[in-house]
Order: structure tokens, then C-alpha cells, then sequence
């Protein structure tokens, strides 16, 4: 049975359909409509934004080719692992996306001067530059906190702690204690009777009740939390968009 519901997986190729085309859109707003004041801001908005929009919109290319939503069956190790990797990149170019935008704004407004280097961001924490900010600004990035810690979780994981990947397999209820009995008699082989054909054998009946869930996490202790990667790509490309256009707009006063 597919992970996604039917009109789950229609939604996905239909946003999948429109990240090219905003990519672009984008591109031109900042790259072409745009009159910056000043050359590090030009640089942070251009090779520093842009530039990580566009690693973001190819990630999700790739990870929607190697893993379509609709997979059922287990992809291979490799499959997995580049899929893995471009999840990775993308988990660290939004989190980088941010911080380039707070450059943006820091350099435009020649506020390089007051703001200390690791006090420029656009998270909570960040007051500094939030109090430079418009009301209306500030509100909307209050209203994205939760979504820039979410962000923050995984970014700090992968980078300092346990990283994020791709489980290969999950097991359904259904399947529990038959997983779990094949698990003992496969100790039983290997460690007791030393009988590696048959481990090989209650291996392969044991994969045989997994299923794959496409879904991503990072450790099994540290949290239990786990998500759609599919879905959750295109729902932070959407709000890097979002907020791309804001400061675009808080720029412009």
C-alpha cells in the first residue's frame, strides 16, 4: 500500500509542477528587479540566497527522481544513500538561506557595525536585527518560529550530533512478533549454532515484511520525531519563497 493517499500524491506532482517556475520567478525578482544600495548585500542576495534556492530546487528534483512518492517497494542501498544525500543539502541550504537573507538586510541597512557577527539571523534569538525590522516584518517571522526551530533541529543535527537519514525500512503492527521471532531464530543460527546459510535465509523472510515508509529522522533516542520528506521539502522550498518575497518587499520599506 503507498505511503501517500491518492490525491496526497496528485497534490505533490502538482507543487513538484510549480518549483521550477518559482525558482525562476524568483531569480528575476531578486536578481533583475531589485536595486541594491549596496555590493555585500547585492553579493549575500545573489550568490549567497540565490544561489542556495537553487540547490534547493534541484535537491527536490532529485529526491522526487531517485524516491518517486508513490514507491512501494524498498529502494536499494545506493538509491537510498543518494536520496539521503541530497536531503542533507537541503536541510543545510534552508537554514543557510536564512541566515543569507539577515546578511542581506544587515548590509543594506549598514547595520554591519552595531550587530555582531553571531548575532545576525532571523530566528528569535536573533533581536538584534528583528528590532530593525518593520512591525508588520517582525509579526511574520514570530508567526515562523516554530517552523525556523524545526528547521534548526535538523540542521544542528546533521551537522553536530546524530545526521539525518532515510530508514530503509519500516515494520507494520501486523508484522511485529513474526519480525521479532525471526530475529531470535536468526541470533540462534549465527550465534549458537553457526549455521550462516540459514541466517541468510530468516535474513531475507525477515526483509520481506518490511515496508518502505518514505520518511526521513535523525536519532531514535534523541527524538521519535519523523516526517514525510517529500512533502516536508516542498513545504520549506514554499516558505524559503515566502520569505525571499517579505524581505524583498521589507527592503523596499
Amino acid at each position: 500500500m503507498p505511503y501517500f493517499r491518492p490525491e496526497d500524491l496528485v497534490n505533490l506532482q502538482e507543487k513538484l509542477g510549480t518549483v521550477e517556475r518559482k525558482y525562476n520567478r524568483l531569480l528575476l525578482a531578486v536578481s533583475h528587479n531589485h536595486r541594491f544600495e549596496k555590493e555585500n548585500a547585492w553579493e549575500y542576495a545573489n550568490q549567497g540566497f540565490m544561489r542556495r534556492v537553487g540547490t534547493l530546487r534541484r535537491c527536490i528534483e532529485n529526491v522526487f527522481t531517485l524516491i518517486p512518492p508513490e514507491t512501494e517497494e524498498i529502494p536499494n542501498r545506493q538509491v537510498l544513500h543518494d536520496a539521503q544525500i541530497n536531503v542533507l543539502a537541503f536541510f543545510a541550504n534552508v537554514y543557510g538561506s536564512l541566515d543569507n537573507l539577515a546578511w542581506v538586510w544587515v548590509h543594506e541597512r549598514g547595520l554591519e557595525s552595531t550587530i555582531q557577527r553571531n548575532r545576525v539571523g532571523l530566528r528569535v534569538q536573533n533581536t538584534e536585527v528583528r528590532s530593525t525590522l518593520s512591525a508588520a516584518f517582525q509579526e511574520y517571522l514570530e508567526n515562523r518560529d516554530e517552523w525556523m526551530e524545526h528547521i534548526i533541529e535538523y540542521r544542528d543535527a546533521l551537522a553536530h550530533r546524530i545526521p539525518l537519514y532515510i530508514p530503509p525500512g519500516g515494520v507494520p503492527t501486523r508484522n511485529v512478533d513474526a519480525y521479532n521471532d525471526l530475529a531470535g531464530r536468526m541470533q540462534e543460527a549465527l550465534y549458537v549454532r553457526w549455521d550462516p546459510p540459514e541466517y541468510e535465509r530468516l535474513s531475507a523472510e525477515q526483509e520481506r515484511l518490511l515496508v518502505f515508509q518514505p520518511v526521513i529522522t535523525h536519532s531514535t533516542r534523541e527524538t521519535t520525531a519523523h516526517f514525510p520528506f517529500h512533502a516536508q521539502m516542498i513545504a520549506d522550498f514554499l516558505t524559503v519563497e515566502e520569505i525571499g518575497y517579505k524581505m524583498l518587499d521589507e527592503l523596499k520599506g
